[in-house]
């Protein structure tokens, strides 16, 4: 009997080991601004997996990532790369080695803090008319 409750016991210590109890949930919203004249499509690139995001002029599409418990597939910063298209004719494509401000990868880097409070934090990116100027060509391909 002693055997099988030191089992137990033991058992018990090597499962709970590592783990964190949390309190409270952390929460960081981040704000994607479209001032650029043109509907925007995003298309971030994370390990082989693409995903759409579309921000329509003058509208803003959010996304919030929950640090204690949320995925990361969906989140646009933590893509590989991304490729933003302008208006269905122009792109540009971000990969995350690009040190440039403009990079959306880039998040704490190229993001405005407009929100701090206890547990919650939010940031904002604004596409302008001038990233859009600064495109390629999609020459009839853009996806």
């Amino acid at each position: 009997m002693k055997k099988i409750i030191s089992s137990v016991f033991a058992l018990f210590v090597v499962v709970s080991c590592g783990r964190e109890i949390v309190d409270s949930q952390m929460i960081d919203k981040f704000n994607y601004v479209n001032k650029s004249n043109d509907d925007i499509n995003i298309f971030s690139y994370h390990q082989g997996k693409k995903i759409k995001h579309d921000i329509f002029k003058d509208k803003t599409y959010s996304q919030q990532l929950e640090n204690n418990f949320g995925s990361i597939d969906d989140i646009i910063f933590y893509a590989d790369s991304v490729k933003i298209i302008y208006g269905n004719s122009k792109y540009k494509t971000w990969k995350s080695t690009d040190n440039d401000t403009r990079n959306i990868i880039l998040r704490f880097d190229n993001y405005t803090k407009t929100s701090e409070k206890e547990n919650y934090n939010e940031y904002q990116f604004i596409f302008t008319t001038q990233d859009a100027s600064l495109t390629q060509p999609c020459n009839g391909n853009c996806n």
